[in-house]
């Protein structure tokens, strides 16, 4: 059984977490929580369509069709899993988001209704589901480890140790 609804939530409460410990992260995480709740609204939407065996109408292909509008840059982060760097709790949602995926049942959903497609696009490149690694030589770093602060030797005494914690030596 299909439901988006539990996974998204628990990503919004664990992106509600950090935007109010992060002050520099808040304004954009916040807007990434409205994101998200508008990507449940219209999944559970199409859901609901889809298990009651209505499929809407298609609008008309609009390939041809000339644009006006131009898109300013945008200025969220563009990398990779770049939510997994920001909000470290998003890892379980991004394993049981490519589970979900992975189930028959979405497989046959997301065939049905290439829209949840469109809808799920941005979420999975923001969790790095589906990102191909980056040809190359080697491929460029989302986010690396700090490296571990050197301890100071001393003979006896209280040694500045992992994580800040005092040791006696």
């Amino acid at each position: 059984m299909i439901n988006f609804s539990p996974l998204l939530s628990d990503l919004q409460a664990a992106i509600a977490v950090v935007a109010a410990r992060e002050r520099s992260l808040t304004v954009m995480l916040v807007a990434v929580w409205g994101r998200i709740a508008q990507m449940r609204t219209r999944l559970e939407r199409l859901i609901g369509l889809w298990r009651a065996g209505m499929l809407p109408v298609p609008r008309t292909a609009r390939a041809g069709a000339a644009r006006a509008l131009v898109r300013a840059a945008s200025v969220n982060p563009i990398a990779p899993a770049w939510l997994l760097v920001a909000v470290r709790e998003a890892a379980s949602t991004r394993a049981q988001l490519e589970h979900l995926l992975s189930e028959t049942e979405c497989v046959e959903f997301l065939a049905a209704f290439p829209q949840a497609v469109r809808i799920l696009r941005p979420l999975c490149r923001m969790l790095g589901i589906g990102v191909k690694p980056a040809k190359g030589p080697r491929p460029r770093p989302v986010w690396q480890a700090p490296r571990p602060a050197a301890v100071m030797e001393a003979v006896t005494g209280l040694v500045m140790g992992p994580r800040g914690r005092l040791i006696y030596v």
